[in-house]
């Protein structure tokens, strides 16, 4: 008989008269790893604070490792035998590996600390894990997968009971992904029990052994292994985002609007490829090496070492390329809510705040923002009149983001990992946006690492691979793809 790590029984929070979570239940057991489906983020917060915490709920029971440590009518405030691995490290940087797995743990009474026993102890964790760690290395200095690869060594050493692994596609590369998949595996047979939660059930497939649907903070079905396929995940969870069609609109022209010509960087390797006006393509990056330095060199960051840039058959000026707009180039920033909002302005003039940055910049009198309010309210409604960004929810945020690039109308946005950390139903208006970007006719890249939502909405995929091109597809090819277990959970239409 398994031992079962977590219950709870018909759980109900509520915050600031919100319901967080709704009748929810789950059953988690000893080396087991669950998935987490997330239509929406509804609950989600809730629920990772209520594992790792024993905080009041309003009706049920929670039972750790077998034993009720919650209910309604007593919550301890007690800290759980629980670790939370996410894309925001958790990790001291200026400490050493080996200090972050051994020092900071709870219950470590040490007055003094031997750096050569904690190494040792550490070569003994990674070598039976296949983990190449260095213990005197400083947090600061790893990659991704590495913070992550601590983390989980740091929860084992605590004596963790479940991991809970969040959203963690959106911080590595579909390599790293499959490594830190491995390390799962290689733990759940020591007994170890984790709670995968993710957005996409395709990724979930991968590596769960049951998968739980959750939408606003209830529990809609429950999948065993056997159950895992499109079909019998369609009603439950994709209904919404089957529902949306993403429109095709064929390149307005031959000439290119971005160019890479042989382009090598300290990680770029002769990088060659041309992308025409109109047309959505996907940067995917296997391994993390090439996207920073193509970004680094759209950004200005970086200088080209052989090679040239072009945008509209125009060599780009890497010296001003701080001022993007000004050459026909937007970034839009991986969570573009905190990075490109200015909450002290209004919605108006958050949305109007590119039009000035143009090379040839429009004033802002009152006729052009009465004509923009005109031409936007249909697409984002009233908030167009908001004048206080606080009251507006992430989806009108979102609106204002894309719809800002939209009225700028430049030859080429590019977007960084436009869905992470989306639910489904803002991914379902994500691509709606850029679906409006494309009909304006301006071109679109997505930089991504995780293309399972990219693809949907992409007339061209760009497989980057150890700092060169080792592949380019048309949306044509897409389905062959499959094969590599990175397809979209829906099918793409052969046809198109």
């Amino acid at each position: 008989m398994k031992n079962e790590i977590l219950r709870m029984e018909h759980v109900t929070t509520i915050r600031n008269e919100m319901t967080m979570l709704d009748n929810f239940s789950i059953h988690i057991f000893e080396g087991e790893i669950m998935g987490l489906v997330c239509i929406n983020e509804n609950g989600k917060e809730s629920l990772i604070e209520l594992i790792s915490r024993n905080v009041p709920i309003h009706y049920g029971r929670v039972y750790f490792n077998e034993s009720l440590v919650n209910n309604y009518q007593h919550s301890t405030m007690t800290m759980n035998k629980a670790a939370v691995i996410e894309q925001k490290s958790r990790l001291i940087e200026d400490l050493t590996v080996a200090d972050n797995v051994f020092v900071l743990r709870r219950g470590f009474r040490k007055y003094w600390i031997h750096p050569r026993v904690l190494n040792d102890q550490l070569r003994r964790f990674t070598a039976k894990a296949g983990i190449s760690l260095g213990g005197g290395e400083l947090a600061a200095d790893l990659s991704a997968f590495d913070r992550c690869a601590v983390e989980l060594l740091r929860a084992v050493v605590m004596g963790a009971r479940l991991i809970v692994i969040r959203d963690i596609s959106n911080a590595v590369s579909a390599v790293d992904l499959a490594r830190f998949h491995d390390l799962l595996r290689y733990y759940c047979k020591k007994g170890f029990s984790f709670l995968y939660i993710c957005n996409h059930h395709e990724e979930a497939f991968r590596i769960c052994t049951r998968i739980s649907i959750m939408r606003d903070g209830k529990i809609l079905k429950v999948f065993d292994k056997p159950d895992f396929s499109e079909n019998s995940m369609a009603p439950y969870y994709a209904r919404s985002y089957a529902d949306v069609t993403p429109k095709e609109f064929p390149p307005l022209g031959k000439d290119p609007v971005l160019s890479f010509r042989a382009v090598s960087t300290a990680n770029l390797n002769n990088v060659d490829f041309s992308i025409p006006r109109g047309q959505c393509t996907v940067l995917f990056d296997t391994d993390s090496t090439s996207l920073p330095d193509i970004e680094g060199l759209m950004k200005g960051d970086l200088r080209v070492r052989t090679g040239e840039i072009q945008v509209c058959g125009k060599p780009f000026p890497q010296a001003k390329a701080r001022r993007g707009i000004a050459n026909g180039v937007v970034f839009i920033e991986e969570n573009p809510v905190q990075s490109m909002i200015f909450p002290q302005l209004t919605y108006l003039k958050n949305l109007c705040f590119l039009i000035g940055e143009k090379k040839d910049p429009v004033p802002l009198s009152r006729r052009i923002l009465k004509s923009v309010v005109q031409e936007y309210e249909p697409l984002v409604g009233p908030d167009i009149h908001e004048t206080n960004l606080s009251n507006l929810r992430l989806r009108s945020l979102y609106n204002l983001v894309y719809c800002r690039v939209h009225l700028c109308n430049p030859a080429l946005a590019f977007c960084v990992n436009p869905f992470a950390g989306a639910d489904m139903d803002l991914r379902c208006r994500v691509i709606e946006l850029i679906d409006l970007l494309k009909k304006r006719g301006i071109t679109v890249v997505i930089a991504s690492v995780n293309i399972a939502d990219s693809l949907v909405i992409a007339d061209r995929l760009i497989l980057l691979e150890k700092g060169g091109v080792a592949g380019d597809y048309p949306r044509s090819d897409f389905p062959r793809l499959r094969s590599w277990g990175i397809i979209p959970y829906r099918k793409i239409n052969k046809n198109k």
